[in-house]
């Protein structure tokens, strides 16, 4: 029986130091009918001479050079290319095992997504298991979907551990103007079109931590668009499934505290309209944030005019950050690396 074609898509932007180890990954593979569209999206290193010594060694790689406009756009512009059965991603920094696209598809059948787990890891060296799955196999359908994309959990907001049906991407979705969670945000638009995702708990994806991602990084003013588009599902969801109201104002707090606490003071006071707009969301949804967030507190946010908190609010609104389930860049950098340095031996399967 012949393999269903799948198309990989990886956005690459001066990758240079880790991009031959990600394609000799993907060339690895022991699932051989796949075409690697790599788009080129303006890099000014090396990464544009690496991808024309593997376009030229592999029929398989197709490349296109962009100007550059960020992972959302890249990846949009590899999906009007693709011309197979089913659809993943990849990173051009990481690596995957060579089951990697074989499990997927496995593990997909009749369902419209299937998920695998993955390796977090710094080096060659270092690898650790990220968080094992709810159970080895399992399904799910309906506001299940909704729960696990808002849970972060076996589900996560990465696209590179998942397999699409190619179906799913016509007609053909918004592309994210902004970088900061712009994977979450395209599952999240996904998902009305999605009837059930199979799940495998096999780490077969090699995640690589990097602090200069565009989630660790300082404060950039298209985070507030990730606010604007992705914070507008979760309180769509919110709405419309009461069952998982709590869980979806919850991640959208965790969105908006994470971005204003990014900010400097002079930064939270020129944008002090979003701060506002999380009083007033927190106000509303006073007994889902009753053990973390003081409902007075939260109404004096939505003041005309910054107003400081029982001290720096800057401070407090990490201090939130940290309650509601977002920590702040440095502790999330800082709790990633030490549970990496306490455990540097992949899980065996």
């Amino acid at each position: 029986m012949a393999q269903p074609l799948i198309s990989v898509i990886m956005p690459v932007y001066n990758a240079e130091k880790y991009l031959a180890a990600a394609l000799d990954s993907l060339l690895a593979q022991d699932y051989h009918n796949f075409e690697a569209l790599l788009i080129d999206d303006g890099a000014v290193d090396t990464s544009p001479v690496i991808l024309a010594d593997y376009a030229r060694r592999d029929p398989r790689i197709h490349v296109t050079r962009v100007k550059n406009g960020g992972q959302a756009q890249a990846r949009a512009v590899g999906l009007k290319q693709a011309r197979g059965q089913y659809i993943t991603f990849m990173d051009s920094d990481d690596m995957a095992l060579p089951a990697w696209l074989s499990t997927m598809v496995k593990t997909i059948g009749d369902a419209d997504l299937a998920v695998v787990n993955f390796y977090t890891y710094l080096g060659p060296t270092k690898s650790r298991f990220c968080k094992p799955f709810a159970a080895k196999t399992f399904s799910a359908r309906g506001d299940e979907c909704y729960r696990l994309w808002l849970e972060d959990k076996d589900m996560r907001g990465y696209l590179w551990n998942k397999l699409f049906r190619a179906t799913l991407f016509t007609p053909a979705l918004p592309v994210a103007d902004f970088n900061l969670m712009e994977d979450a945000y395209l599952i999240g638009q996904l998902l009305p079109r999605i009837t059930q995702i199979n799940f495998a708990d096999k780490p077969l994806y090699c995640y690589r931590l990097n602090p200069a991602s565009t989630v660790h990084d300082k404060f950039h003013q298209t985070d507030l668009i990730a606010i604007h588009q992705l914070g507008a599902l979760y309180l769509q969801v919110a709405e419309e499934k009461p069952s998982l109201t709590p869980v979806a104002v919850r991640k959208y707090a965790s969105l908006s505290l994470f971005v204003l606490s990014k900010m400097n003071p002079a930064e939270l006071i020129q944008n002090w309209g979003y701060v506002q707009q999380l009083g007033s969301v927190l106000s509303d949804y006073s007994r889902v944030f009753a053990k973390e967030v003081d409902a007075k507190e939260a109404a004096r946010l939505t003041d005309a005019k910054p107003v400081k908190l029982g001290g720096s609010l800057h401070g407090r609104l990490a201090a939130w950050s940290e309650l509601i389930g977002l920590p702040s860049t440095r502790e999330a950098d800082s709790s990633a690396l030490a549970e990496l340095a306490q455990d540097d031996s992949p899980r065996d399967d």
